[in-house]
């Protein structure tokens, strides 16, 4: 492998063990009090999907991503279902809240932990969430501009 491939898996390959580290730390403190937490998969989709595609939007000149339209484009096309369901999934955690009480989930908790709990919750799930709708929402126009100056760097149009 050549170094630049080499140094460009490398970069890859950090960034993805620090996201799935980072997912992980944000959230052991929900599954060791709260196991039976029933929004997991959304909130662990949602703290990648923020930190992948943040990294994504500001660093995609020294990625893997940054000559390959074809990928750009399908992952641009890709980004419209995923926005879609990470909304659904805000929106449930909204509406699971609304019909079941504010402290469903922290009632068997000492008053204490389940109110600092409660809150932990309820931020981290909306920052990531929104996080990642408002990143994944801006990167299709990331990709095209990528791919517009592509296309003016190759000399086809000037």
């Amino acid at each position: 492998m050549p170094a630049k491939q080499t140094t460009t898996a490398v970069f890859e390959l950090t960034w993805w063990a620090f996201t799935l580290v980072l997912a992980g730390l944000v959230l052991l403190p929900i599954y060791s009090s709260v196991p039976n937490f029933p929004f997991f998969v959304p909130n662990f989709v949602y703290v990648v999907t923020a930190v992948t595609v943040t990294r994504y939007l500001f660093l995609l000149e020294v990625s893997w991503l940054r000559d390959r339209m074809v990928v750009g484009a399908l992952l641009a096309l890709a980004l419209i279902p995923l926005i879609f369901y990470m909304v659904q999934a805000f929106n449930a955690f909204i509406i699971y809240f609304d019909e079941r009480g504010p402290d469903v989930l922290v009632q068997g908790l000492e008053p204490e932990t389940g109110l600092t709990m409660d809150k932990y919750m309820h931020a981290e799930y909306r920052f990531f969430g929104v996080w990642a709708v408002v990143a994944a929402a801006v990167m299709p126009f990331r990709l095209i501009y990528n791919a517009w100056v592509r296309y003016r760097e190759r000399g086809r149009r000037r």
